[in-house]
């Protein structure tokens, strides 16, 4: 307690007002979190890297893969309009729906 009062007595010599006072010698210090856990959203796992960073992301492809279609490139090939596939023409659909 007197070390205490010493401290209080040395900062009203400063100037301080007695509300500082108050507010300096009562606090405990704050314990800090720890920083957030490294988490991946495809993998399900925590500690080994974040979901940017996964190495099975950079596995799946930004684009539909290439066409396996050999045909030659000047022949037109056919293609429905009504089904929006390759194989046939639109006038011989058997497709009974209309959109």
């Amino acid at each position: 307690l007197k070390d205490k009062l010493e401290k209080m007595a040395a900062t009203a010599l400063n100037g301080n007002s007695p509300s500082e006072l108050d507010n300096n010698y009562d606090k405990q210090p704050e314990k800090k979190k720890p920083p957030p856990r490294k988490f991946c959203d495809i993998c399900d796992c925590f500690d080994l890297h974040e979901t940017e960073d996964c190495p099975l992301q950079e596995q799946m492809p930004d684009s539909p893969p290439h066409t396996t279609y050999h045909g030659s490139k000047g022949e037109e090939r056919p293609y429905c309009d009504t089904c929006e596939v390759f194989g046939h023409w639109t006038e011989s659909c058997t497709d009974d729906q209309t959109f």
